[in-house]
């Protein structure tokens, strides 16, 4: 279970990169082009990996939820078969003489 997480989370993760980098341009500030760019820019990062964080944990919340809906429901779905060919045969008389 934990390796689909992680593949779904990686997912998740390229998907926001992919949409943070449309929807946030880079911009310039007005200041000194050396300091100011490599500031711009550091600032730029850290704003897109604040965003990719929230989204990753939001997303992992998601994925935690359906997955303890799925496995309620597993749980459901194996109280509700019918005994198999291999399940213990009930004890009928109440004693455990085996």
């Amino acid at each position: 279970m934990r390796p689909l997480l992680c593949a779904l989370a990686g997912l998740a993760l390229l998907r926001a990169e992919g949409a943070l980098a449309a929807a946030e341009p880079f911009s310039p500030s007005r200041g000194g082009p050396a300091q100011s760019t490599g500031c711009d820019r550091h600032g730029a990062v850290q704003g897109r990996l604040d965003v990719m964080q929230e989204t990753l944990e939001k997303t992992v919340e998601h994925l935690e939820t359906e997955v303890k809906g799925l496995l309620g429901l597993l749980e459901e779905l194996a109280w509700n078969l019918p005994p198999g060919p291999f399940s213990p045969a009930p004890d009928l008389l109440g004693d455990d003489s085996f």
